[in-house]
C-alpha cells in the first residue's frame, strides 16, 4: 500500500484528528522532510560536481594530449627516447618552450623509464635524473593518470610561482613496434578555472534543488492540509462514478451478461430488449444457449465449458442467436471466467449485434471473387476453381475443359458507342452466354471483353467443341440496344487436361493461345489447343514488336491486282494490296500480320501510309491514261471507328490531287454491322467527300437488305467462294445471279472476285456481270507492270464474242501462290 493510501484508510477509520494534535504532526512532518531536502540538495550538489570535475579534466586531457601528441610525438620518432641525437632534443625542448608560450600549458617535461628528464620546457631540469615515482611507475605500465595539487606541496618545488593550485597529466610515449611505453609527457596546467567552474556550479545546483525542495514543502503543505477535503470529495466522487457506471451499463449498445457455469443467466443489462428484443428481467434463469442457432450450440456449449474451465480464461467468437421476432442475428461475444470474482462470482460475457458488418463483409468478399458488372465470377475465383478441378481430374473419366471466350472487335462498340453502352452490351452477352451452360458449370469475365467457362463431367455425349458452338450459336441474334440492332461474334479457344500436372495457368494459357489462333483464322470460330499453338503464339508475339518498326524501316510496298471490264477486258481500275517484306522471315502474308496490326492500333498509321500510296499512285496513272483508272484500297475496322478517318480521307485527296471519284474505299459487311446506325453516319460523310464505297466479300457475311439500301454504297463485290464454285451446278450459278440482281435493283455496280478459269469468266458473262478481278486476268503486279499495262491499253483477256463466250487466259499464276490483303 502506498504512502498516500495508507493515509487515506487512516483518516477513514480514525476520524478527523484533534485540533490540538493537528499543528504538531504538520510541524514534524515539514521538520522531517526539510531535513530530506536538505540533505538531498547537499547530495546532488556534490554529486554533480564530482562529476563535473571528472568531465572538466577528461577534456582537458583530451585537448591538451592531442596537443602534445599533434606537436612532439612525430619529433620523437620510431626510435623512442634513448635514439635521439642531440639536434633533435634541442628540437624538442624548442617546441616545448613555444607549447608553453602559447599559455595554456604552464609546465611541460619528457620523462624516460629511469627518472631522467630528457626534454622540458625549463632548461634547468633537462638532463637530470630523478627516482621513479608511483604515478611516474603507473604510467609506464600505459596508464593516464591526472590529478589537482598545491603549488606548495614538495613535488611541485619547479613550478612555485606559476599558478596556486595544478591539473597534473601523466600521458604516456608510444612509438611503433613497441608494446609498453618509452616515457612519459608530466604537463601542468592551472587548475583554478576548473575549480572555479566547480565550485559555481556546486553553488548553483545547491539553490536550485533547496529552491525545488521549498516549493515541494510548501506543495506537500498545502496538500496535507487540504487532504480530509479531498477524501471527502473522493467519496463523493465514488458515489457519482458507481452511478454513472451503472448508467452506461444500462444504456450501453453492447449487452452485458454474466452466467454461472452452465450457461444460467444471473445478470444481464437493459441493452438485451434493443439488441435481441427481449426484456432482461424475464431472461434471468434461462440458459444463454437456448436462443443460439442449432449448428452453432454445440461448439458454443463446448467453448463455455472450456473457458468454465480454467479461471481468469477469454474466448471471443460470432454466434447466431434468433431474436424475438424470429429472425436470425450474428452476434460478437467475448467471454471471460470471472467465477472466483467474489464481485462477480460468474462467466462474463460482452456482446454486441453485428449483423449488418457481416454481410458487409460478405458483400465484400463476394466483390472480391465476382466480378462487379456482370455478376460472374472473376479471375481470382475462377483460377481456384480451374485448380481445384485439376486435382479432381485424374479420377474424373472425362476430364475437364476450359473454353476462353474473346468478343471479336469489341473495341468498337466501346469507340462509337461509349463504354456505358458497351458495359450494357457486355452484361447482356454474359447473360446470354450463362444461360447457355449448366448450372454445374462455371463462367467468368476475365476483365474487358474476355470470359472463361470451366467444365466438369459434361453430359453424354456433349464435347467441349458442341458447348463452344452452342454458345457461338447464342450470340448469332442481334441485340437490341436504344433501337439499334448490335451484332457480337466471339473467338474461343478450348484447353482439356487430366493431369494433375498442369497447374491453372498453363491450362488457361493453353485455351487463350487457342483462342488467337481462332481470331488469326478468322474470328467467330473456335480452336482445341495442339501443342504446335504455343509456338506459333510465340511468333505471333515477336511479330508484334517487328510490325511496330516495320513502316519506319519501310518494309511494306503496295501491289495491285487489275480489275477488269468483262466485256471487252479492258482495265478499269486496280486494288491496292499491301505486301510486307521482313528482313529476317521474308515475304509475311497479310492475313498474318493484318489482324497484329489491328490488334495493336498499327492498323491506324499503316492504313494511312497506305491511302497516301496508293492514292498518289492513282493520280500519276490518271495523267498518262487514256481512260481514268479507279483506285480500290481495303478498309478495316479500325481506322472506320476512327474519329478523324473522313477528314484523313479528304487530306489525303487534297495533298495527292486524285479525283474523288476515283477512289473506291472497300468495306466488310462484318465491320459495317457492328454498328450499323455508326457505319450508316460515317459512311455519309464519306460520301460526301465524293468518293466510291464498296461492300467488299459481299455474302459471306450477315447485313440485312435493309441496312443495304440504307448505306449509301456504290458497289458489291462478289466473294471469291461464290465465284470458284460456279461450276458446282445450278445452284451456285443462282447464288450469284441472284446477287447481280440485286446489284441492279439497288442501283448498284458488281466486281467479281477470284476468277481462275475461263469457265469461271463465260459464266459470269452469262449472268451479265459488268467487273471482275482474279488471277485470269494478272496477278497482282508492282507499279512499274502496271504502268506498262495502261500504257499497253491493250485487254487482259478476249473480248466476249457475239455468240458463245470463248475467253483466253491472261498472265494468271497457279492460286495456291496468291496473298490476299
Amino acid at each position: 500500500m502506498s504512502a498516500r493510501s495508507h493515509l487515506v484508510s487512516s483518516l477513514r477509520i480514525r476520524g478527523p484528528l484533534p485540533l490540538g494534535l493537528r499543528p504538531g504532526l504538520r510541524a514534524g512532518v515539514l521538520f522531517m522532510c526539510s531535513l530530506l531536502v536538505i540533505g538531498a540538495a547537499v547530495a546532488v550538489s556534490a554529486n554533480v560536481s564530482d562529476h563535473l570535475a571528472a568531465a572538466a579534466i577528461d577534456e582537458a586531457v583530451g585537448s591538451t594530449e592531442a596537443v602534445v601528441r599533434g606537436f612532439v610525438d612525430p619529433m620523437i620518432g620510431s626510435g623512442g627516447l634513448a635514439k635521439l641525437t642531440s639536434g633533435e632534443a634541442v628540437a624538442i625542448d624548442d617546441e616545448l618552450e613555444r607549447l608553453v608560450a602559447s599559455g595554456k600549458i604552464l609546465r611541460i617535461k619528457v620523462w624516460a623509464a629511469d627518472g631522467t628528464v630528457i626534454a622540458s620546457d625549463l632548461p634547468a631540469l633537462r638532463g637530470r635524473r630523478f627516482e621513479v615515482d608511483e604515478d611516474l611507475a603507473d604510467v609506464m605500465h600505459g596508464d593516464v593518470v591526472t590529478g589537482i595539487t598545491d603549488a606548495d606541496d614538495e613535488e611541485n618545488v619547479f613550478e612555485h610561482g606559476l599558478a596556486d593550485r595544478f591539473l597534473e597529466m601523466y600521458l604516456p610515449i608510444r612509438v611503433p613496434g613497441q608494446a609498453d611505453p618509452v616515457g612519459v609527457y608530466e604537463i601542468y596546467q592551472d587548475a583554478a578555472p576548473i575549480e572555479a567552474q566547480i565550485d559555481q556550479t556546486r553553488r548553483d545546483v545547491l539553490v536550485i534543488v533547496g529552491s525545488m525542495g521549498a516549493v515541494l514543502l510548501v506543495l506537500l503543505f498545502a496538500a496535507f492540509s487540504g487532504a480530509s477535503r479531498l477524501l471527502a470529495r473522493q467519496n463523493r466522487d465514488l458515489r457519482r462514478s458507481e452511478e454513472r457506471f451503472r448508467s452506461l451499463v444500462q444504456n450501453s449498445i453492447d449487452v452485458q451478461l454474466i452466467v454461472n457455469a452452465d450457461g444460467t443467466i444471473t445478470y444481464e443489462s437493459a441493452a438485451v430488449e434493443r439488441v435481441l428484443g427481449y426484456r432482461a428481467e424475464e431472461r434471468i434463469g434461462r440458459n444463454a444457449l437456448d436462443i443460439l442457432h442449432p449448428d452453432d450450440r454445440p461448439w458454443a456449449q463446448q467453448m463455455m465449458t472450456d473457458v468454465a474451465r480454467l479461471p481468469a480464461s477469454q474466448v471471443a467468437a460470432e454466434v447466431r442467436v434468433r431474436h424475438a421476432d424470429g429472425s436470425w442475428l450474428v452476434i460478437e461475444a467475448v467471454a471471460k471466467n470471472l467465477l472466483d470474482d467474489p464481485a462477480v462470482g460468474g462467466i462474463v460475457v460482452n456482446y454486441r449485434d453485428v449483423t449488418g458488418r457481416k454481410s458487409l463483409e460478405d458483400e465484400l468478399k463476394r466483390q472480391a471473387f465476382h466480378d462487379s458488372l456482370t455478376g460472374l465470377a472473376n479471375r481470382a475465383l475462377f483460377a481456384d476453381r480451374l485448380q481445384h478441378a485439376i486435382s479432381r481430374a485424374e479420377r474424373s473419366p472425362t476430364g475437364l475443359a476450359v473454353l476462353f471466350l474473346d468478343l471479336d472487335d469489341f473495341k468498337t462498340v466501346n469507340d462509337s458507342l461509349g463504354h456505358s453502352e458497351g458495359d450494357l452490351l457486355l452484361v447482356a452477352v454474359a447473360d446470354r452466354l450463362r444461360a447457355s451452360l449448366r448450372a454445374s458449370d462455371t463462367i467468368a469475365r476475365m476483365g474487358g471483353d474476355e470470359f472463361a467457362i470451366l467444365i466438369e463431367d459434361p453430359v453424354d455425349g456433349e464435347t467441349p467443341m458442341d458447348v463452344g458452338r452452342r454458345m457461338l450459336a447464342r450470340l448469332e441474334p442481334p441485340f437490341v440496344h436504344s433501337g439499334k440492332e448490335l451484332f457480337v461474334r466471339a473467338s474461343i479457344g478450348i484447353a482439356t487436361t487430366r493431369s494433375r500436372d498442369h497447374t491453372a495457368d498453363e491450362v488457361l494459357r493453353n485455351a487463350d493461345v487457342a483462342m488467337y489462333t481462332a481470331k488469326t483464322n478468322g474470328k467467330n470460330r473456335l480452336e482445341v489447343f495442339e501443342p504446335g499453338m504455343h509456338t506459333a503464339a510465340l511468333t505471333r508475339l515477336a511479330l508484334k514488336g517487328d510490325l511496330e518498326r516495320a513502316l519506319e524501316r519501310g518494309e511494306f510496298t503496295l501491289v495491285y491486282q487489275p480489275i477488269v471490264r468483262l466485256a471487252g477486258g479492258r482495265l478499269s481500275g486496280v486494288e491496292a494490296l499491301l505486301r510486307w517484306q521482313h528482313r529476317d522471315r521474308g515475304t509475311v502474308g497479310p492475313t498474318e500480320f493484318i489482324p497484329v496490326a489491328e490488334e495493336t492500333g498499327v492498323i491506324l498509321p499503316l492504313g494511312r501510309w497506305v491511302l497516301e500510296r496508293a492514292c498518289t499512285q492513282a493520280a500519276a496513272w490518271n495523267a498518262i491514261s487514256p481512260h481514268p483508272i479507279t483506285m480500290s484500297v481495303n478498309v478495316s475496322g479500325r481506322q472506320l471507328q476512327h474519329p478523324a478517318f473522313a477528314a484523313d480521307v479528304a487530306a489525303v485527296l487534297t495533298s495527292t490531287g486524285l479525283a474523288p471519284q476515283l477512289l473506291t474505299l472497300e468495306l466488310t459487311e462484318s465491320v459495317l454491322m457492328q454498328d450499323a446506325e455508326a457505319a450508316t453516319a460515317l459512311l455519309v460523310e464519306l460520301k460526301s467527300l465524293g468518293v466510291r464505297l464498296a461492300i467488299d466479300d459481299f455474302g459471306t457475311g450477315y447485313s440485312s437488305l435493309n441496312y443495304l439500301r440504307r448505306f449509301p454504297i456504290d458497289e458489291l463485290k462478289i466473294d471469291r467462294s461464290f465465284v470458284a464454285s460456279l461450276d458446282d451446278g445450278p445452284t451456285q450459278s443462282a447464288v450469284v445471279l441472284s446477287i447481280l440482281r440485286l446489284g441492279e435493283t439497288l442501283r448498284l455496280e458488281t466486281v467479281a472476285e477470284g476468277i481462275e478459269e475461263a469457265s469461271q469468266l463465260a459464266a459470269l458473262r452469262d449472268l451479265g456481270a459488268d467487273l471482275g478481278q482474279g488471277y485470269l486476268f494478272a496477278r497482282p503486279l508492282d507499279a512499274v507492270a502496271v504502268t506498262d499495262l495502261i500504257v499497253a491499253d491493250a485487254p487482259l483477256c478476249e473480248p466476249a464474242p457475239t455468240g458463245e463466250p470463248a475467253p483466253r487466259a491472261g498472265i494468271a499464276e497457279p492460286p495456291a501462290a496468291r496473298h490476299i490483303a
